[in-house]
């Protein structure tokens, strides 16, 4: 009994998943816990996060064995003479200067960049699953409103009809509008092969399956926000600029050589005493290759100074196109949903009535017709408008960090 309510209660916890619709908030949310990518650069960050410990770290000494003058004839003679002796060494390297800080302080901005990186791919996913949300919302109400034509054809059809029975209408007419209906049935087919389609893909991209996903697209006025000064693409060319005169300060820095400092202790027979050697070595900077890599991190940090206002400028420039695009899309879809679209319902309206009820012999089919391709043409670019107005608000999200 136990394992048959516990079976039930899996296949309706199952079932009403799939049947509820989802928020974006948490279908984004899915999408960047499973991506691959992300997973990817999360590895990354931890990495960078190892790299700023070990970039403290001192090279480990070396420990060395060994012994001098060892005889051919007899290699166990070891007091033939006084420089015959087993040895036991250390060699230290000791790093001088704050060479060892402005390594750490490279490899903490490495570790900052990697989670800019990261910042910005889950805005780029984010940004890109809108719009494919939006894009099935909007294939969905095409699909609705083809749909409702096809209502509306097929009343046409019937009217036609009837008129034909007192030779008000022609079979040509009626042929005309069934054609009509054809041609919307052919329409909403491909509408819902696009809608499967987009819905795969979106799949594919939040790893997640689903029937549906609750979000509004009534569309109301809006501005968006200019945030690029904390945009994680900006903050990566920033960072890149500190990194690399960091690493040119590293260079210079590493003109003041490390020292290597060894001591080895030789162990001698008897009849001599043992003694130490202690040696100190510096490397010497004689031939400027700190300096010419020092002005290359000079170059490179002025490298990314310039794309950092390029990149602002884009950015800027970038966000009033969508502002405009947005603006654009919301008047034209106002202009048409409530201005010329109810003015076609009404000529339609008025033929339909006028044909009804006239005394003419033939009723004008060719109006009728014109002017329900018309209605029909109008409530599709109301859709594409509201598509307009929800791409750019959907590229906006990256662009801006407000969804």
């Amino acid at each position: 009994m136990l394992k048959q309510s516990l079976i039930l209660i899996l296949f309706f916890s199952l079932f009403t998943n799939s049947i509820y619709a989802k928020e974006v908030k948490q279908v984004v949310k899915e999408a960047i816990n499973k991506n691959s990518s992300l997973q990817a650069l999360e590895q990354t960050i931890a990495l960078a996060k190892e790299q700023i410990n070990l970039a403290s770290k001192w090279q480990n000494p070396v420990l060395s064995f060994g012994a001098n003058d060892i005889q051919f004839d007899d290699i166990s003679k070891r007091d033939l003479e006084p420089m015959q002796a087993q040895f036991i060494g250390l060699n230290q390297i000791i790093p001088i200067g704050n060479k060892k800080e402005l390594e750490e302080e490279i490899a903490r901005d490495d570790y900052e960049l990697s989670k800019l990186v990261l910042a910005d791919k889950k805005l780029e996913l984010e940004s890109k699953i809108y719009e494919y949300i939006y894009n099935i919302k909007l294939v969905e109400e095409r699909v609705t409103l083809f749909s409702k034509l096809k209502q509306n054809v097929a009343e046409l059809q019937n009217l036609l009809e009837e008129f034909y029975k007192y030779n008000k209408a022609s079979q040509i007419d009626i042929i005309k509008v069934q054609t009509l209906y054809d041609e919307l049935d052919i329409s909403e087919q491909k509408l819902n092969n696009n809608l499967r389609v987009f819905k795969l893909q979106l799949e594919q991209l939040t790893y997640t399956k689903f029937k549906d996903i609750d979000i509004s697209t009534k569309l109301q006025k809006l501005t968006l926000v200019n945030n690029i000064d904390s945009h994680p693409k900006i903050l990566q060319l920033e960072k890149n600029i500190k990194k690399f005169n960091t690493t040119s300060k590293f260079e210079e820095e590493k003109k003041n050589s490390d020292i290597n400092f060894a001591v080895k202790y030789f162990q001698r027979d008897s009849k001599y005493e043992d003694y130490i050697n202690v040696s100190v070595a510096i490397p010497l900077s004689v031939y400027g290759s700190e300096n010419i890599k020092a002005r290359k991190a000079k170059h490179k940090a002025s490298e990314y100074k310039n794309l950092l206002e390029d990149s602002k400028l884009k950015f800027t420039n970038q966000i009033k196109i969508l502002q405009s695009n947005i603006d654009n899309a919301f008047y034209s879809y106002r202009k048409i949903n409530e201005s010329i679209i109810p003015k076609y319902n009404q000529i339609q309206k008025t033929l339909e009535s006028y044909n009804r009820f006239s005394s003419l012999k033939k009723i004008d089919s060719k109006e009728l017709i014109k002017n329900l391709n018309e209605l029909i043409k109008y409530k599709l670019k109301a859709i594409d408008e509201k598509q307009k107005f929800y791409t750019n608000l959907a590229n906006s999200i990256y662009f801006t960090k407000v969804n």
